[in-house]
């Protein structure tokens, strides 16, 4: 085999950057020795990414806790879109939000993921912003479904609900049940109706 044969080692930033493995061992690192003493360096080197390449995805070392909130996204919007339209517009509310919820420990609503969100004022700062495009889904679905609704009226009931949800999951965390994340969270927003 000549060497034109064989392909040099591909340098530069990989094509695909696996970010649950990211937020993976920056959790271990914040749980470990706590966020303000985790720098890039720290997460560079139990990743195996560089410093450059984290700082180019990642605008702020907070951002790394949000990784799972588009993927709960895509989860929320995927069975909105499956709703019925016979259904109640609280039980469709209800059941997408439980759907969007994963029982990875590492994405939201994982216990080691709350706990970190919860200690840690810099990142429970950004997550108004976070969670924009989650609550911009559910607007737009109450917005579509409720008659007569102002958008401002449905951002409110969306933003409403996602706080609820929030709520309900750092309750469930602190508790130490022994149930899903989804099923805690559920319960919760059985309270909640939306009523036109």
């Amino acid at each position: 085999m000549s060497n034109s044969d064989v392909s040099a080692p591909q340098r530069g930033r990989p094509t695909v950057l696996d970010r649950t493995a990211i937020a993976t061992e920056t959790f271990r690192l914040w749980t470990e020795h706590g966020y303000d003493r985790v720098g890039w360096k720290d997460i560079a080197e139990a990743t195996g990414i560089s410093v450059r390449t984290l700082v180019r995805h990642f605008a702020r070392k907070s951002d790394i806790a949000w990784i799972g909130v588009p993927a709960a996204t895509r989860r929320l919007r995927d069975a909105l879109d499956g709703t019925p339209e016979a259904t109640p517009v609280s039980d469709a509310v209800r059941r997408a939000i439980v759907a969007s919820i994963s029982d990875d420990p590492m994405t939201p609503a994982g216990p080691d993921w709350i706990r970190v969100v919860c200690a840690e004022p810099e990142i429970a700062g950004t997550a108004p912003t976070a969670y924009r495009p989650w609550i911009a889904e559910l607007a737009r679905f109450i917005d579509h479904r409720v008659p007569g609704i102002t958008p401002a009226a449905a951002t409110a009931l969306a933003s409403g609900y996602q706080a609820a949800t929030f709520a309900a999951l750092v309750e469930w965390s602190e508790s130490g049940s022994h149930e899903h994340a989804a099923a805690a969270a559920d319960e919760a927003l059985t309270w909640l109706s939306v009523v036109p």
